[in-house]
């Protein structure tokens, strides 16, 4: 029994090709781009996360220490 030459077909080279005549992306290539996808999705809810946060609260106030520093004037007088 002899056996059927195989193909010439480079290792890695996709032979789905759709019905436009465009080949198709490969399974690395499909998980490649989901990774990049995510990583820009986590960052841009970080930024929003971020903005949101930093609208919300007022950090003066959580910087503060508390008690008086100066007489009379009180710790608001500090940031001004």
């Amino acid at each position: 029994m002899k056996r059927q030459p195989r193909p010439n077909i480079r290792r890695g080279q996709s032979l789905v090709i759709d019905t436009e005549g465009r080949r198709r992306l490969t399974r690395s290539q499909k998980v490649g781009v989901a990774g990049v996808a995510t990583l820009a999705g986590v960052a841009l809810i970080g930024v929003v996360a971020g903005l949101l946060l930093d609208r919300l609260l007022d950090f003066d106030d959580a910087l503060d220490a508390g008690g008086e520093w100066d007489e009379g004037g009180g710790v608001f007088t500090r940031w001004q």
